[in-house]
């Protein structure tokens, strides 16, 4: 169960060589086309704003991909206050959570409003005892995306992940999973999901499975009964053209140093400088994807 039309995973070694790297890329770049076709109807659309982020510069990490600093000041500028009446407490499942880092960050970015934290994945982490003892609301648990619907506390009402679905070889068996839970949980039940669009094929070029449009998108959004989906688009081109002078021309395919690294000043100046333009007009090519899902809503967050 998958929103692909293909099963190649850009993560592992690919077969018959540069053979299997080109089927990645043309598969992938048809999986992106006709991105507004058949479109769940009841999916909202719309671009991210930010107007202060001036204010919320100063608390992203520096050095990061445009696309990251898009979706951790998405993350630090949800309502989190109004989450809280809304769930009765805030319990977190991150799915493919790899080190564990957005445990203490979205404590900290919810004004403390995290009642717990549980990261699953495929592989366990170093890190993860260390967070653990720092901070008794944080657990981890290592298990497949396909696994979560056997290891979901029940009370579990925000279910996120970052970075993470494109990853999986079947990313529907998940939500189909995620599906079960929140029609059993009876209660209102959040989910956050950020994820590549079809830009990030060029940019990060052989990367997870898939990238996502509004299309694929509406193939997990319809699988939830009882509930409203918004799609944020995250960036624009001015964000991507950054990405592939920056980060992807250099590094990926001239094999040359980072130049995040060796013009850090200069790229913080520009980052900024993107995210604002882009915010400052409507996208057609989003820079990454925000997936929000509200179930059994008391009120309307988004």
């Amino acid at each position: 169960m998958t929103t692909s039309i293909h099963c190649l995973n850009g993560d592992k070694p690919l077969p018959f060589g540069h053979a299997g790297k080109l089927a990645y890329f043309l598969l992938n770049w048809l999986n992106n086309r006709l991105p507004d076709w058949r479109v769940d109807p009841g999916l909202v659309i719309q671009d991210f704003r930010c107007p202060n982020l001036e204010s919320y510069w100063p608390q992203l990490p520096t050095g990061a991909s445009p696309s990251r600093i898009l979706s951790d000041l998405f993350w630090l500028t949800l309502p989190w206050e109004r989450i809280q009446q809304e769930l009765d407490g805030i319990r977190i499942l991150d799915a493919g959570c790899g080190s564990g880092h957005y445990g203490p960050r979205l404590i900290s970015w919810s004004g403390d409003r995290v009642a717990s934290y549980i990261g699953a994945d495929i592989h366990a982490h170093e890190s993860w005892p260390v967070l653990e003892h720092e901070d008794q609301r944080m657990q981890f648990i290592q298990a497949d995306a396909g696994e979560l619907g056997r290891v979901l506390p029940g009370g579990t009402n925000l279910i996120m992940s970052q970075s993470a679905i494109e990853h999986m070889d079947h990313d529907l068996r998940f939500f189909e999973h995620v599906c079960d839970h929140v029609q059993r949980l009876g209660t209102p039940a959040l989910q956050v999901h950020l994820c590549p669009s079809a830009a990030c094929l060029k940019l990060y070029l052989l990367h997870g499975v898939r990238q996502y449009t509004p299309r694929t998108l509406s193939n997990i959004t319809r699988l939830f009964e009882n509930s409203y989906a918004v799609l944020y688009r995250l960036g624009g081109r001015a964000c991507n053209r950054l990405h592939y002078r920056f980060i992807t021309s250099p590094l990926m395919i001239w094999r040359k140093t980072d130049l995040r690294m060796t013009q850090t000043a200069e790229y913080e100046r520009r980052l900024f400088a993107a995210i604002e333009r882009d915010m400052t007009q409507p996208q057609r090519s989003p820079a990454f994807y925000a997936l929000v899902i509200h179930t059994c809503p008391r009120a309307r967050l988004f």
